[in-house]
């Protein structure tokens, strides 16, 4: 009978309240900012706002980048040890939201009397401010918190939907609205520290909004049969031997290092107007309708099966890209195709990092949801930033001229063609290698749900 009411009452808990899933689309907003407009628009206003050489922004990036595999890790691993009266990750998300705003405000707006060397060295310690530090800080805490207000996949599923929708809303102002600023203002100074004050404040807000509005609900109800954790070593020899989580890791930075920042140098040098950008981002809104839609289609048809999928179908899609060169409309239906192919990994991706952690704990009896969640949000920061390092290499290789806001230049042939290339076959051949990698992750078929049923009856969920 007792057994029968903890059931009940863990069935209870694990049904998200509006607050939980109104919180968590606030706490991915915080995140977006740090891994949407920091990546997408570092490059363009260091080479073309500030001067700094393509080659010597691409270094600093990449550079950076090699300690982000690390941090992700080290901040996991203290979440999981981590207990204060806002839980293991909300903290977290708080002093990451307000440290990000701060950082990112700095890193756009470059003093303009330093020197060469002085402007370069302002970058690269401004971005490891923004990214590496407070970026890691918010995006492991966020990606954990997902794991943390439930143990129930389907649960974590719709979860997925409102972090999407948390995210898209950074991620559209990046695409339709910051475009247009920098046009109406000549990709002025002026122009980039309005649109950055913009998503500072919406880190802020978001930040202290998503706390309050969150409970930790896993954390309450398992604290007192899990009050051991991992030491160092056993954390890290834990990882090596989950395969799924290094399915996760590789298949999540793969995916996003298909996300080459280049959109705006497209609309600028291949369509002759960096507005078009506006344009070119909009199939991003057609998540806003469709992400309902995911949940029960992968709850048909399986996480797995659709992510690799999508994958391969976005694979597709990026090689219209590559025929369409400067004609308008043929671009905007493989971008379309595109789009869509890939909401079933945004929605399935928190279920999935659920379940490796669920299966975890399930094989070492002590709590690894930090460190484990670390792979999806080192993931996207290592993917996203290595794809702007990548880009910035391959555009300067091909001869692309950096200048200052006011000083036009025309790029060479060399250049467009390589625009056209990171914008269509280098994320086609990521897309197909990363379906690869999701495809070794299979939890349907291999007893997940009776795993979180036992680990429920145990108390550890």
């Amino acid at each position: 009978m007792f057994k029968q009411k903890k059931q009940k009452n863990t069935a209870a808990e694990n049904r998200l309240g509006a607050n939980q899933k109104i919180g968590i689309l606030f706490c991915a907003m915080v995140s977006a900012v740090a891994t949407g407009y920091v990546p997408n628009y570092i490059n363009l206003y260091y080479t073309d706002a500030v001067g700094i050489s393509m080659g010597a922004v691409a270094m600093i990036l990449m550079i950076t980048k090699i300690t982000d595999g690390v941090t992700d890790i080290i901040m996991g691993m203290i979440i999981d040890r981590t207990h204060t009266r806002l839980g293991k990750a909300r903290p977290w998300v708080l002093a990451g939201g307000i440290g990000i705003a701060v950082s990112i405000m700095l890193l756009f707006n470059c003093p303009g009397n330093l020197s060469y060397t002085g402007k370069v060295a302002f970058c690269a310690g401004c971005y490891f401010l923004a990214n590496p530090f407070f970026g890691t800080m918010v995006s492991v805490a966020c990606g954990t918190l997902n794991n943390l207000l439930t143990s129930d996949s389907r649960q974590r599923g719709v979860l997925g939907v409102f972090s999407a929708y948390g995210s898209l809303i950074p991620v559209l102002m990046i695409g339709l609205v910051v475009p247009k600023i920098l046009s109406a203002m000549n990709e002025s100074q002026e122009a980039y520290t309005t649109a950055t004050l913009v998503f500072a404040v919406m880190a802020v807000l978001a930040c202290v909004i998503g706390v309050l509005c969150t409970r930790e609900t896993v954390t309450e109800n398992s604290k007192d049969q899990l009050k051991e954790n991992q030491t160092v070593k056993e954390s890290i020899k834990a990882l090596i031997k989950n395969k799924y989580f290094i399915y996760l890791a590789i298949g999540t930075i793969l995916y996003n290092l298909s996300a080459a920042p280049v959109a705006n140098y497209y609309a600028k040098y291949v369509f002759q107007d960096v507005g078009v950008a506006t344009i070119i981002n909009l199939p991003g809104m057609l998540m806003v309708f469709l992400l309902p839609f995911a949940v029960p289609m992968i709850n048909r048809v399986g996480k797995r099966n659709c992510v690799v999928f999508g994958m391969v179908t976005a694979a597709i899609s990026h090689l219209i890209i590559l025929f369409a060169n400067n004609n308008l409309a043929i671009f905007m239906v493989g971008k379309t195709i595109g789009s869509v192919a890939v909401i079933p990994f945004t929605v399935a991706l928190i279920p999935m990092t659920g379940e490796i952690c669920d299966y975890a704990l399930y094989k070492t009896g002590k709590p690894m949801d930090g460190t484990i969640s670390s792979a999806a949000t080192m993931g996207g920061k290592i993917g996203i930033g290595l794809a702007a390092g990548i880009s910035g290499v391959m555009m300067a290789a091909s001869g692309y001229i950096s200048s200052q806001a006011d000083v036009a230049v025309t790029q060479p042939d060399s250049a467009i063609l390589m625009i056209r290339l990171l914008a269509s076959v280098y994320p086609a051949v990521l897309y197909l290698l990363a379906a690869f990698c999701f495809s070794k992750i299979d939890f349907e078929k291999n007893g997940i749900a009776e795993i979180q049923k036992e680990l429920r009856e145990k108390g550890l969920r």
